[in-house]
């Protein structure tokens, strides 16, 4: 037990700023991963880790660093983040199709289109609310954090 709770907080430290790696630098995550689980199951190298992951209810890095964005743009929407990151996050105010037929989503944020630049394509400006606008709309509307958590880990699983 004191080695699962070590080995994850391991993984899980700061991986928002993973956000936009190369498949490359995802892969070499995964594998940390893998072998962490491998040894809190004194399993070979060979053997598969996917079942193992779902019963340490561990998500892959790629979906890990995304439900760790998705969480941080939900507690900037309600007031559960700092000032300095809860400017960053903006709600769409008109429909950005401007196409009057289709029905304007509430729920969808404003996507920063500024910069194409690598190092600031990975901010959490640009990544956060093009993450958080893919999600489903019944999921962005949750306001409470603990469900929010809950039911967001619950889609990453299923994705």
């Amino acid at each position: 037990e004191c080695s699962h709770s070590f080995k994850a907080r391991l993984l899980q430290y700061c991986n928002s700023l993973f956000a936009q790696l190369d498949k490359e630098d995802i892969s070499r995550l995964q594998k940390i991963q893998n072998a962490a689980v491998k040894f809190i199951y004194g399993r070979c190298q060979w053997q598969g880790v996917t079942k193992l992951r779902k019963e340490l209810h561990f998500i892959s890095v790629d979906l890990r660093i995304k439900f760790k964005i998705c969480l941080m743009v939900h507690k900037c929407l309600n007031d559960g983040a700092p000032s300095y990151l809860k400017e960053l996050v903006q709600r769409e105010t008109t429909n950005p199709d401007h196409d009057h037929n289709t029905r304007y989503d509430e729920t969808k944020l404003k996507k920063d289109r500024r910069n194409k630049f690598t190092s600031t394509k990975r901010a959490f400006q640009p990544v956060g609310p093009g993450w958080w606008n893919e999600l489903p709309k019944s999921l962005r509307e949750v306001e409470n954090g603990s469900t929010f958590t809950s039911l967001l880990k619950t889609y990453f699983f299923s994705v």
